[in-house]
């Protein structure tokens, strides 16, 4: 495992709204932005794929060589990786046509609208996307890509707690929901809420029973302010994304952190001897669950487009999903890999079920939505205050 591949998640969240310099930038690459941008038109069917190579936009280490390695041989091309390390610096190289790519791999939902709108991605040609249909079913007519008609889900998780269950209870934080991390003070110095700005302070609306987790009322906001900094003097409170490794070695007790956390920590941080039981997760009931997930699309009039939609219907098999996910350890979005699978399969021990969203979980689920710059700037501020104290 590796850092590199921790570290995108958090920027794709908390920088998906782009900081507001996206929207001209797309604008401007759009075309005419009165009609809300000059949209690329979908390929025709039945066309041959190009001869490459493939050219494919990514976060570092977020898709298994061995797959891309299989893809090669599989369509006699070569396939070159270029990576970013944030949503901005992704859609900002794309939108003014800095680098060249065929498929951007790792799209966040917040920004996926003003990528359509702009012609930086290019609307789908369900024929060549045989796969589609492994697609979980909720994920399949998106809230923002309705019909997919632009995107096909990548990964998912959800957010929770993570734990050591060899020192807390896990009935206990079963019982105390989001109030674990408040009532931590055995543990100061051990406990952490993730460096995401909208992920923590809507962590601190839920624990009061607010769950319109896109709101901008100002008083909401400065409220879940308040209480998050209760947590700096009651349990020295850290500010990080390193549950993942932090939690199975030990130096964390309890970590406001993503499911796909724990399935890492368990796959490839666990210290030698460390029995899987001592990890725990804990998320909220169905209808209360805060899930996101990453997409795939193909680039705006990009050089190899039959071969880029070949590429997105080769991860939506199931086989290559499975070998993708046991080097990534964020969950495909495919019905096959349930829980009962991946536990059945050695990649999720039992203990860890939680961390598989169910289709319940997904279908009630609650989702992050764009807020618009002044939104944006509302959630930096308090994020700002809280942080320069912890």
């Amino acid at each position: 495992m590796t850092t590199s591949r921790r570290d995108f998640l958090a920027r794709s969240v908390q920088l998906g709204a782009l900081l507001g310099v996206g929207v001209p930038l797309l604008q401007a690459c759009g075309g005419d932005s009165s009609s809300g941008g000059q949209k690329t038109q979908t390929i025709a069917d039945g066309l041959k794929p190009e001869k490459g190579p493939l050219r494919i936009f990514n976060y570092d280490s977020y898709v298994n060589p061995d797959v891309i390695a299989d893809f090669e041989a599989q369509y006699g091309v070569k396939v070159e990786i270029t990576t970013f390390t944030t949503d901005t610096e992704a859609v900002t190289k794309l939108a003014s046509k800095a680098i060249q790519a065929d498929v951007y791999h790792s799209m966040a939902s917040t920004t996926i609208d003003r990528l359509i709108a702009g012609g930086v991605i290019q609307p789908l040609n369900k024929t060549y996307l045989t796969n589609f249909p492994n697609v979980l079913e909720s994920l399949q007519d998106p809230w923002y890509d309705k019909g997919s008609a632009y995107s096909v889900p990548y990964v998912y998780f959800g957010t929770g707690i993570g734990y050591r269950a060899d020192r807390i209870d896990p009935a206990q934080v079963e019982k105390d929901g989001w109030n674990t991390l408040w009532n931590a003070t055995d543990f100061k110095g051990q406990v952490s809420v993730l460096d995401d700005e909208r992920e923590a302070l809507i962590m601190a609306m839920m624990r009061k029973g607010l769950f319109d987790v896109n709101t901008t009322d100002q008083k909401v906001i400065d409220q879940a302010l308040a209480d998050l900094t209760e947590l700096i003097d009651l349990v020295n409170v850290k500010v990080n994304i390193d549950g993942y490794k932090n939690i199975p070695e030990g130096t964390t007790t309890i970590a406001h952190t993503w499911s796909a956390d724990l399935i890492n920590a368990y796959a490839g941080y666990l210290p030698e001897g460390t029995d899987a039981s001592v990890l725990g997760f804990w998320h909220p009931p169905a209808g209360e669950y805060l899930v996101s997930n990453d997409s795939m699309g193909v680039v705006g009039g990009c050089e190899h487009p039959v071969l880029a939609h070949l590429y997105l219907n080769f991860m939506l098999d199931n086989a290559v999903a499975e070998k993708n996910f046991s080097y990534v350890g964020y969950l495909p979005a495919l019905t096959a890999l349930d829980a009962d699978y991946v536990i059945g399969k050695g990649y999720v021990p039992e203990n860890l079920r939680a961390c598989v969203p169910t289709k319940e979980d997904i279908t009630k689920a609650l989702f992050e939505k764009p807020l618009g710059v002044e939104g944006d700037a509302k959630y930096e501020a308090a994020w700002s205050k809280f942080t320069s104290g912890a």
